[in-house]
């Protein structure tokens, strides 16, 4: 019924849209009015509507991929189809317009330690990892520890794979990135989060990382549960780190949402 609700009221703005105040939000209503609801509702995600995506088959590992940027991007198979709108998304995340993009200047990544945690098909680690020092890929889904294995293979040597739920506590399924970083280097780290809601959990298990790091750095998505935004920024004002939003909204069950948290320099 809500998902009824917000298709009429973007057709409604849609229709009515040069009536009404030019805010970002009837701009983005008035988008999906027309080409319909949309997780990220801006004009370029147009361009991958009927964009060509190649699926190749390695017949040695028996799984397909893709050709990102020139390297190698396996996927689970599930189907030709779920490949290929799974893929665009990702394209469409990750574009240099899109509220959902982690870092603007990956730059800022040379030389740093990666914890990627909700790595999935770890496109955020494969676009830097010629840059990076080490990468922890943290994915407790089973589906895509073999498609992760293969994909890093070249890097292999620096690129870990920790298939445990990233928390704020340590058991034989969870771990908590104080207790996972115990006895590490702690020097110039990079977390990026998205974990389906669960992301304050995890920022609770970093607190004693988080205020004992040196040069630590992050990009969280915030949009999975209404709050996400409010209390992150609250999180890291209580230890004394300014943050910033992505640009934009995401649309999210029903809702336009700030997408990512990240460090301010």
């Amino acid at each position: 019924m809500r998902k009824c609700a917000s298709y009429v009221k973007s057709k409604y703005v849609y229709i009515l849209h040069k009536l009404l105040p030019q805010t970002e939000k009837n701009q983005l209503y008035a988008f999906m009015g027309k080409y319909g609801l949309s997780h990220i509702p801006y004009p370029f995600i147009l361009e991958y509507k009927k964009m060509p995506i190649p699926i190749l088959w390695d017949e040695h590992l028996n799984l397909c991929f893709v050709n990102h940027n020139g390297k190698k991007l396996y996927f689970p198979y599930i189907s030709k189809e779920y490949i290929t709108q799974s893929y665009k998304m990702l394209l469409m995340e990750q574009h240099i317009l899109s509220p959902h993009q982690y870092l603007e200047d990956t730059n800022r990544l040379k030389g740093k330690t990666i914890l990627d945690i909700g790595a999935a098909e770890g496109i955020f680690t494969l676009n830097v990892i010629e840059i990076v020092d080490h990468v922890y890929l943290f994915e407790c889904e089973e589906i895509w520890i073999n498609a992760l294995i293969a994909t890093f293979a070249p890097w292999k040597e620096k690129v870990t794979i920790v298939t445990k739920y990233v928390s704020d506590i340590n058991d034989e399924k969870n771990v908590t990135i104080d207790q996972f970083l115990e006895g590490k280097n702690k020097t110039n780290l990079f977390l990026k989060m998205d974990v389906e809601g669960y992301e304050l959990a995890a920022l609770k298990g970093a607190e004693k990382t988080i205020q004992e790091a040196k040069d630590i750095d992050f990009s969280i998505c915030t949009y999975h549960k209404k709050v996400d935004s409010i209390q992150f920024k609250q999180f890291f004002e209580e230890h004394s780190i300014e943050t910033e939003y992505s640009d934009g909204f995401v649309y999210h069950e029903n809702d336009f949402r700030k997408a990512i948290i990240r460090r301010k320099y």
